[in-house]
């Protein structure tokens, strides 16, 4: 028996995405040139400026109004950090109307982006559990769900932290007297893209009922229909020594685990969106063809929902015709979505096979594949 499994995977990106630090970029740290939005240091800036230039900026900045461009460009080629394309998000920028801030993507300290090792396994440990709640439910729907009696009859509520009890549940087990987390066994190398990316920024703005709506916010992020490479490794001998584990085959299936639960949380996206927007629901459409065992689908990163990183898929499922014994059915189920201005869902990415077959294949489909796609694409709703 092989004692580690080994696997490289492609992960590519079937929407945008986007990996914060929690940085922004605010206006006095980015121009716009030509067709280009060029990112710089304020600090490397002031550094080349004479007293008197810093006196002037100081009272510019203080003010609230743009740095000098000509001062900006003097010293561009010394203080540029990295451009963005100018997008349909973007294209409006000008003195009289500027974004204000926007978050940066995660980088690898060169300003070239990443998918962090951590989110990869992160939605893979959710697409278990998931799975693990779902095939377990009737032992383990105690643990995340409470009854109380009103007037005589039974309601039920979601107990606080309810992901975090279930978590510990699922993957923590003492051995040796030692509580492990299972998911040690389970290693993720951080993902690098194939050739050199641009990232984009996109406008995001709160979709509610049939509206947008709330503070529009921009993010840099991941375009679709681009590649990174990972690979991922599972320490079988490590996992067969831990005999009183209930739920090894969930971790050896992982691919399995996340077909199933993007198909579901899938499922439950088209609920939402049929009646609301056609676009995003036809694009779910074709998400649902692309998700297969083999290659399965999951979402990364932020934008994406309470649903895409607990567990109240499976809790939707089960309760479906029991909403009224749910006391806080409204509050725990999300009313609205955060999508781009350009009606796009973010963070969905296929897990695909390594080959060199498909290393510089954009998208592809099966005959079967294209078979369902087709058929689903020109029916009657």
């Amino acid at each position: 028996m092989k004692e580690k499994i080994k696997e490289k995977i492609r992960l590519r990106t079937l929407s945008p995405i986007h990996i914060g630090t929690g940085n922004e970029i605010n206006k006095f740290e980015y121009i716009l040139d030509g067709r280009t939005l060029k990112i710089y240091s304020l600090d490397k800036l002031i550094s080349l400026l004479n007293e008197k230039e810093i006196e002037d900026l100081i009272i510019d900045m203080e003010k609230g109004n743009r740095i000098d461009e000509n001062l900006i460009r003097r010293h561009l080629n010394f203080i540029e950090k990295y451009s963005l394309p100018v997008s349909e998000e973007i294209k409006f920028l000008s003195k009289n109307k500027t974004i204000q801030e926007f978050i940066k993507f995660i980088d690898n300290g060169e300003y070239k982006p990443y998918i962090p090792a951590s989110e990869i396994k992160g939605a893979v440990r959710t697409a278990i559990l998931y799975k693990v709640l779902k095939d377990n439910w009737d032992n383990l729907k105690n643990t995340i769900l409470k009854g109380k009696k009103i007037n005589g009859e039974l309601k039920f509520e979601l107990k606080e932290k309810s992901t975090k009890t279930l978590e510990n549940t699922i993957f923590f087990f003492k051995y040796s007297n030692t509580y492990i987390d299972i998911m040690k066994v389970f290693n993720v190398c951080d993902a690098y893209p194939e050739g050199d990316i641009n990232l984009i920024l996109k406008e995001l703005s709160i979709f509610n009922s049939k509206r947008l709506k709330g503070k529009t916010e921009y993010a840099e992020c991941l375009p679709k229909d681009i590649t990174f490479n990972s690979e991922i490794e599972i320490n079988k001998g490590l996992l067969g020594k831990y005999k009183n584990y209930p739920y090894k085959n969930y971790v050896l299936d992982w691919k399995k685990c996340c077909y199933e639960y993007a198909n579901d949380l899938i499922e439950m996206e088209k609920d939402y969106w049929k009646n609301k927007n056609s676009n995003i629901y036809d694009f779910l459409e074709e998400l649902k063809v692309r998700n297969t065992e083999e290659e399965p689908l999951t979402r990364l990163g932020r934008y994406t929902g309470k649903l895409s990183h607990t567990i109240l898929v499976v809790l939707r499922e089960k309760i479906k015709d029991l909403d009224k014994n749910l006391l806080n059915y409204k509050e725990v189920f999300p009313k609205t979505r955060r999508i781009t201005t350009r009606n796009e869902l973010l963070g969905w990415v296929r897990l695909e096979n390594f080959t060199e077959k498909n290393k510089n294949e954009v998208k592809s489909f099966s005959k079967e594949e294209l078979k369902k796609l087709l058929s689903k694409k020109f029916k009657v709703r």
